[in-house]
C-alpha cells in the first residue's frame, strides 16, 4: 500500500512541478515581453493563473501526505500515541467527509454551470479551468483515503 501511495505522491509532485515550470515560463515571457517588446501577449497572464491553480490542486494532495497543512496540536501533546492515532483518524475522516460534501454539493454544480464559457485571452473552454476545482477535491479525497488506510494499518 505504501508503494502505491508513494507512486501517487510522486505523480502529483511531478504534475505540480510541471505546472510550476509552466507558471515561471509564462511569467518570464510576460516580463520580458513587457520590457523589450512593443506589445506583450495577453495569453501569458491567463496561462500563469491557470497553471498556478492546477499547481495548487496537485500540491494539496502531496501536502496531505507530508502533513504540511496547518494543524493545532494542543490535544496531541497532552495524550498518548494511541489516543493521537484515534484522534488523527477521526480528523481525517471528518476532512474526507467535508471534501466529499464540497465536491458533490458545491464544486460539481458550479463547474457544470460554467463549463460552456470560453476564456478571454486564450480562447480555451473554461471546462478545463473549472476542472481544477473538481480535481482538487477529488485528489484530496484520494489522499485522505490513503492516509486513513496507512494510519489504520500502522504504516504512516
Amino acid at each position: 500500500m505504501k508503494k502505491a501511495v508513494n507512486m501517487f505522491n510522486n505523480i502529483m509532485s511531478f504534475m505540480g512541478m510541471l505546472c510550476l515550470v509552466i507558471f515561471i515560463t509564462s511569467v518570464l515571457v510576460q516580463v520580458i515581453s513587457r520590457t523589450f517588446l512593443p506589445k506583450s501577449p495577453a495569453w501569458t497572464e491567463e496561462l500563469a493563473r491557470y497553471s498556478f491553480i492546477y499547481m495548487i490542486a496537485f500540491g494539496s494532495s502531496v501536502a496531505v501526505r507530508t502533513k504540511e497543512f496547518v494543524s493545532v496540536d494542543l490535544l496531541v501533546a497532552k495524550f498518548g500515541p494511541k489516543f493521537n492515532r484515534i484522534l488523527n483518524i477521526i480528523i481525517q475522516i471528518g476532512i474526507l467527509g467535508f471534501c466529499g460534501y464540497i465536491l458533490v454539493y458545491s464544486v460539481w454544480p458550479f463547474a457544470n454551470i460554467k463549463y460552456r464559457m470560453v476564456s478571454t485571452a486564450m480562447q480555451i473552454p473554461m471546462q478545463y479551468v473549472y476542472l481544477s476545482m473538481v480535481l482538487l477535491f477529488a485528489l484530496l479525497i484520494v489522499s485522505y483515503i490513503f492516509e486513513i488506510i496507512l494510519t489504520l494499518t500502522g504504516q504512516e
